[in-house]
């Protein structure tokens, strides 16, 4: 609520700077002074003014965007009143429009209506800019995968489209920023003029097995979630549930997970062979790396025993056919193990410590563990508190301090929370080689992105070194839609726009032979 009420009394003494240096402009127009001082419509007569299309006042208040188009307002403005120099167009960018007040007060011109415009390259850029970043924002947000947590069901380098509307197009937190600063600099915009969480209605629910894309909770470089990392992971937990793996088998409230039928869920392999194995097979075969992917870790004058990282069923059913093969045995963690997988300056990192902190537990052997849902109330005490902590103090936002066995949230004791949002549990289909809610926790409603829905490209080369740069049977698929059969739809795409380039000439070039008439 306090973040709304300073929006609200940002937007009034906008709206009163906007008057104060506006007014005796638009009486030079043959408007009343009054009208520059009205929230909304003295925006709409300012767009009468400089004759763009009314619905442009949408787009002064879509994040993002905002900042773009009050520029070309400022600069159209300036432009009717016949400020038409480099010199009055660079004022007006570099005071976000206070140029106006100069010409208010001092300089007081003449309305002249604006000047015949012209398509140029700058305009065109321009609005490219605001088109894409409005279907980056609220649509289709593109991303490219740079690891292997999700590896078969989707691959390094895959590029993808992350759809945001079914479940609810997501706000942004910090609405003032660069254009796809995410690819440029996370850093790039205004976070003091943060939102809260808010989202559009959709049409659809979250739910088991979907392929979810969220802002990484934990992610310390960042505390506004959209600037967070964007991770893509199987949503397993819903609010509610109870996750357990148990000796590397995924169970939900008892029950052995099933996942989609075009998922392909690996784990680690020890495999021994009599034989050494062909590095350029393997590549071939099942598009694994040496090094990267697996490696000899044993050796004797019959044998040679391999890890492979990652391996699904089918991959290690057809090494048990190999007359070569001795053994295929699936590497699990012992139960009671603690993962506790990397070292910093000799001291454990936490981020790849198993959640919580205080457990026991590993990837394989793992919980059981519940999913808190919102409007539970959980207890908490020394032995729960680490399962709570983030939820209550970063996710929810409540000073929470811990003195002795004391548990005090905002300044009071207390052995109970009442959980304010719904909180999900994403993991890997890698499931050995990926860092997902088993290290990091619960997934916060508000992370929530969207969900993938199509394989455009595969740059493979990006992230790995391997022989394969781009992998051509991705490009144009769909995923996740418990189809195996994944067919690529790149003919099509290429013939509708061949269709459509040809058209688009014959169209102009139409359209320049009547000019010339």
């Amino acid at each position: 609520m306090e973040l709304l009420f300073n929006w609200l009394i940002a937007f009034i003494l906008y709206n009163i700077i906007y008057g104060a240096s506006t007014w005796q402009l638009y009486k030079k127009a043959g408007r009343k002074a009054w009208e520059a001082f009205v929230p909304f419509y003295n925006f709409w007569i300012g767009l009468d003014l400089i004759k763009r299309p009314k619905w442009w006042i949408i787009l002064f208040f879509t994040p993002i965007v905002a900042p773009i188009l009050w520029w070309v307002y400022w600069v159209d403005f300036g432009r009717s009143f016949g400020k038409r120099t480099w010199t009055d167009a660079i004022l007006m960018i570099v005071t976000v429009g206070l140029y106006s007040f100069y010409l208010n007060y001092i300089e007081k011109p003449d309305y002249e209506g604006p000047e015949e415009r012209k398509g140029t390259f700058i305009a065109a850029l321009l609005f490219a800019i605001v088109l894409a970043t409005l279907v980056h924002t609220w649509f289709i947000q593109p991303m490219v995968v740079p690891t292997g947590s999700m590896e078969n069901t989707i691959k390094i380098g895959d590029a993808l489209f992350v759809e945001k509307v079914s479940y609810g197009v997501r706000i942004p937190f910090t609405p003032i920023g660069i254009p796809f600063s995410e690819f440029i600099n996370r850093k790039a915009f205004v976070d003091k003029a943060r939102l809260p969480y808010m989202r559009l209605p959709g049409w659809r629910d979250l739910k088991a097995n979907d392929i979810v894309v969220f802002n990484y909770p934990t992610d310390s470089a960042f505390s506004a979630i959209d600037r967070k990392d964007a991770y893509v992971k199987r949503l397993v937990g819903m609010p509610g549930d109870t996750i357990e793996f148990d000796e590397a088998v995924l169970k939900v409230n008892g029950k052995v997970f099933q996942p989609k039928k075009d998922a392909i869920v690996q784990h680690s392999y020890l495999v021994v062979s009599k034989v050494p194995f062909s590095a350029q097979l393997l590549y071939e075969t099942y598009g694994v790396l040496e090094g990267t992917d697996y490696g000899v870790i044993g050796r004797s004058d019959n044998q040679y025993t391999y890890l492979f990282k990652a391996l699904s069923k089918d991959m290690a059913d057809q090494f048990r056919k190999n007359p070569s093969v001795i053994s295929v045995d699936q590497r699990i963690s012992s139960k009671g193990q603690k993962d506790e997988r990397f070292y910093r300056n000799g001291k454990i990192d936490s981020t790849y410590t198993i959640f919580p902190l205080d457990k026991k537990w590993n990837q394989d052997n793992y919980g059981p563990l519940y999913i808190p849902k919102k409007g539970d109330v959980v207890k908490l005490d020394k032995n729960t508190i680490t399962e709570y902590y983030n939820i209550i103090k970063n996710y929810e936002r409540n000073d929470l301090k811990l003195e002795g066995d004391k548990i005090l949230i905002n300044g009071k004791e207390t052995n109970q929370y009442e959980i304010k949002q719904d909180y999900f549990f994403m993991i890997g289909d890698n499931r050995n080689q990926s860092l997902d809610a088993r290290f990091f926790g619960f997934v916060p409603e508000e992370n929530i992105i969207g969900r993938p829905i199509f394989v455009w490209a595969n740059m493979n080369g990006m992230f790995e070194p391997a022989p394969k740069k781009f992998i051509w049977s991705r490009f144009m698929t769909s995923i996740n839609n418990d189809n195996p059969d994944k067919k690529s739809y790149g003919i099509y795409v290429l013939i509708a726009l061949v269709a459509f380039f040809t058209w688009d000439y014959f169209r102009i070039k139409k359209k320049k032979q009547n000019e010339n008439k």
